[in-house]
C-alpha cells in the first residue's frame, strides 16, 4: 500500500514538472512558430544542409556580386521542392561582407540565381521571399 502511495505521488510530481512551461510573451511565441520548419508544408520552405549542392548554389551567388570575390561561410540554408529546388541561402564572402540568396537548381542541375542581397549580419529573421 505505501509503495502504490509513494509511486502516485512520484508520478503526481512529475507530470507537474513537466506541465510547467516558460512564461513567454506573444510576441516570442509568434516568432517561434514563424522560424519553426520543422512541420514542413508540402511545396513549402523547409530547413536545409549544407550539401555539395548547396555550395554550388551559393559559388553560383557570389558570381553575381559586383567585384572578384570567394564564398565564404555558409551560415544558414532553407529549401523548396519546386519543379527542381529552391534555395535561400545565408553566407559571407572573402571580404567579411553577409549575403542572402535565393537560388534556383533545376532538374537538370543548372543554377539560375533569382535574387541577391546584401545583410547586416548572419542572423536570420525568418523572412522566406514569395
Amino acid at each position: 500500500m505505501k509503495k502504490k502511495i509513494l509511486l502516485i505521488a512520484l508520478s503526481s510530481i512529475v507530470l507537474v514538472a513537466c506541465s510547467s512551461a516558460k512564461n513567454e510573451t506573444k510576441e516570442e511565441a509568434n516568432v517561434q512558430t514563424g522560424c519553426d520548419f520543422t512541420q514542413a508544408i508540402a511545396g513549402g520552405w523547409a530547413q536545409g544542409k549544407i550539401t555539395p549542392e548547396v555550395e554550388q548554389a551559393a559559388k553560383e551567388a557570389v558570381k553575381e556580386i559586383s567585384g572578384d570575390h570567394q564564398l565564404g561561410k555558409i551560415y544558414e540554408v532553407r529549401q523548396q521542392v519546386v519543379a527542381g529546388m529552391n534555395y535561400l541561402i545565408t553566407f559571407s564572402i572573402d571580404n567579411g561582407d553577409y549575403y542572402s540568396a535565393k537560388v534556383f537548381r533545376s532538374l537538370q542541375n543548372t543554377y539560375q540565381v533569382k535574387e541577391i542581397k546584401q545583410v547586416p549580419s548572419a542572423v536570420s529573421n525568418c523572412d522566406v521571399p514569395n
